[in-house]
């Protein structure tokens, strides 16, 4: 570790195990990645503010849920829940390396697993309670407050949420949600980096990150104090770019070392959320993003507070193993709000204004959140994605799903290789 971070993240102080890099490094059949063929420089160019205007907020996909069972166990056999810390920029202590993980130990594991997730590892999501019956069965929906993001754009952490513009070749310009997670990282919906056009997977365009946007004097327009930071690169998984398998719709992004207002890296202007993997199944969550279909103007920053519900395997196509289940929350965000957070945890940045935690969740009151736990990422459907709540057959427009963040050596498509295959590119060097 670097000199500076223990006094900050005091939890490793407890014999957490740290791990020297991610899980299982990309190799045949791991993420697939891609350079971007604009320059930065072209994308800056190409993103006027009457295009930014046009942008059409991309659907919240509707998925059909086709019925598949679900794992036996919700995580391989070799996982165990851990994080890599976030930074905030005005904490005064060294950022630490967003490749350096922290993980429980055996000891920690087999309490946490008795303690808290013993039956759902045991018995599978089915031990959380069954999905909602339809889409108009308000007794089953998971619950949930919204609201406006109130607070200063501009303030750790909600300071690294954006909106994330791109073109879909030979469809037209789109928006999306996304978060800062490396000084040169990003974290969104697969959805949002690449789609299959025509029977073709295929990569977006003119990838453009706009941090703490906000309503200006019309519109929308990206905050003059932050500016926007062009695509470079970016990654996904085997299984969304080539199968759109929303149980793997998870992406990074790698930014230019320069921004249209800022000539530094846009994690170091930001700050970075911390990132998270293999944590039950009924986490409390805050998820994040800029819906900009009706109602939503766009231009807001709306947070939803819920508890994952239920998980559901939605779609194993080119998977092998191990077989993943979406989870879900109450939400009711639309579209543009693809690809944005779902935080697990936060605290206050100075430890002894956080208070112990009383009910055995171990990460509460941890220092060096929140950690990214999931992304906005599709509407289950039942026999058809109808227009909500008309009938049995539609759409559960009041939920959302994200993939399941998970690491482990077995998989070479988690979320933290995913991460990894952009945290590791070099424009995240200090």
């Amino acid at each position: 570790m670097k000199k500076g971070i223990n006094s900050l993240y005091i939890l490793l102080a407890a014999g957490w195990l740290t791990l020297p890099g991610s899980a299982a490094q990309a190799q045949g059949g791991g993420p697939v990645t891609h350079e971007a063929t604009e320059s930065a420089q072209a994308v800056m160019e190409y993103w006027t503010p009457e295009r930014m205007a046009a942008a059409i907020p991309l659907d919240v996909p509707g998925v059909v849920d086709k019925g598949l069972p679900r794992p036996a166990a919700p995580l391989p056999g070799d996982a165990r829940p851990g994080f890599a810390p976030g930074w905030d920029p005005k904490s005064g202590l060294e950022p630490p390396d967003p490749l350096t993980r922290y993980e429980l130990d055996d000891e920690q594991w087999a309490s946490f697993a008795a303690h808290l997730d013993g039956q759902a590892r045991a018995n599978g999501p089915a031990a959380f309670g069954s999905p909602p019956a339809n889409p108009v069965d308000y007794p089953g929906y998971g619950k949930f407050a919204r609201w406006t993001w109130y607070g200063n754009y501009l303030t750790f952490p909600t300071s690294t949420i954006g909106k994330l513009f791109f073109t879909k070749p030979g469809v037209g310009n789109f928006v999306c949600s996304a978060t800062v997670i490396g000084r040169s990282t990003l974290a969104t919906a697969g959805h949002c980096v690449a789609s299959i056009i025509g029977g073709t997977p295929t990569w977006h365009t003119n990838l453009q990150f706009c941090p703490s946007y906000y309503k200006g004097s019309g519109s929308g327009a990206p905050h003059p104090n932050r500016g926007c930071w062009s695509a470079v690169a970016y990654a996904t998984t085997n299984q969304w770019f080539y199968h759109e398998n929303f149980d793997r719709d998870y992406a990074c992004i790698v930014t230019a070392t320069t921004g249209t207002v800022h000539a530094n890296k846009v994690g170091n202007v930001t700050g970075w959320i911390g990132r998270a993997w293999n944590w039950g199944g009924t986490d409390a969550t805050l998820a994040w993003g800029y819906p900009a279909g009706s109602p939503f103007a766009g231009y807001h920053i709306i947070t939803v507070a819920a508890n994952e519900w239920y998980s559901v395997n939605m779609d194993n196509g080119g998977e092998t193993s191990p077989n993943l289940s979406s989870k879900y929350i109450g939400s009711d965000m639309t579209g543009g709000s693809s690809g944005g957070p779902w935080w697990l945890g936060t605290s206050h940045p100075n430890p002894a204004n956080n208070y112990s935690d009383t009910d055995g969740v171990l990460y509460t009151g941890w220092v060096g959140g929140p950690w990214l736990n999931g992304v906005n990422s599709h509407k289950r459907c039942l026999a058809s994605c109808g227009t909500p709540p008309s009938s049995s057959s539609g759409t559960f427009w009041q939920e959302m799903g994200s993939p399941p963040f998970t690491s482990s050596t077995s998989d070479l498509n988690d979320s933290e290789d995913v991460f990894a295959a952009c945290l590791a590119n070099s424009n995240n060097n200090p």
